[in-house]
């Protein structure tokens, strides 16, 4: 069920209805505002909070799909390192029941 929660990003407060958690949605909140103070550097009042936004937006964008391709490169890793061992496992076995025989 979703739940209301006030947040505060860059200064300005905001009321949100979610079913998430709370405090995820003010990490979340959190994360933008220093994202937005990143990208705002010593200028902050002459950039507009708009143009701050967007730009915050598309660098968290770009660490979301930096971590999605190290996530996709890694679980590529551990199926050929499944593949490989269940290969050896199976060579393994297939040399006992022949030097049984």
């Amino acid at each position: 069920m979703a739940k209301e929660v006030n947040i505060k990003i860059y200064g300005q407060e905001y009321r949100l209805r979610t079913d998430a958690q709370p405090k995820v949605i003010e990490e979340c909140a959190n994360y933008l505002s220093e994202t937005m103070k990143q990208v705002a550097g010593s200028d902050t009042s002459s950039t507009p909070q708009l143009r701050l936004v967007i730009f915050a937006a598309m660098n968290i964008a770009a660490q979301l799909f930096e971590c999605k391709k190290k996530k996709d490169e890694v679980i590529n890793q551990v199926e050929a390192k499944t593949i490989a061992i269940t290969e050896f496992i199976e060579d393994k076995i297939s040399d006992i029941e022949s030097s049984q025989n």
